[in-house]
């Protein structure tokens, strides 16, 4: 049985449209091309993550892209409404020479923990 009841053709789409959304989503207000291309490619880094689980846990395909797709989702819901913020404090931080650790928004924090915890409540809820 796999997450939702979805085929893994299925979620192979829905995984292809959260990457779409984060793309969409996150990329556009990086202040700086360099900026740009990180933000581009941390779905890269997750798809990854996602095959190493794949093969180390023998987990199923439709388990790992439910996974996959949460993870790349939670990113855009904690920026919505903060993405300006968080491009200014990008650039103090660069300008400055400063490290980008301390960049987000308190609020933003609060926000991509609270998508992050929505998500993983929904994965063991939906998770056959």
């Amino acid at each position: 049985m796999t997450p939702l009841g979805l085929d893994v053709a299925v979620w192979w789409w829905v995984a292809l449209l959260a990457t779409g959304v984060y793309l969409c989503v996150m990329v556009p207000h990086m202040p700086t091309p360099g900026y740009r291309v990180r933000t581009a490619l941390a779905p890269v880094a997750m798809v990854l993550f996602g095959l190493a689980s794949y093969a180390a846990k023998q987990m199923e395909p439709a388990t790992v892209l439910a996974m996959y797709t949460s993870a790349v989702l939670v990113f855009p819901l904690g920026a919505v409404g903060h993405r300006r913020k968080l491009a200014q404090r990008l650039m103090a931080a660069e300008e400055a020479g400063e490290s980008e650790d301390g960049t987000w928004p308190m609020a933003m924090v609060a926000q991509t923990f609270l998508a992050c915890v929505v998500m993983i409540t929904a994965y063991f809820l939906v998770k056959p």
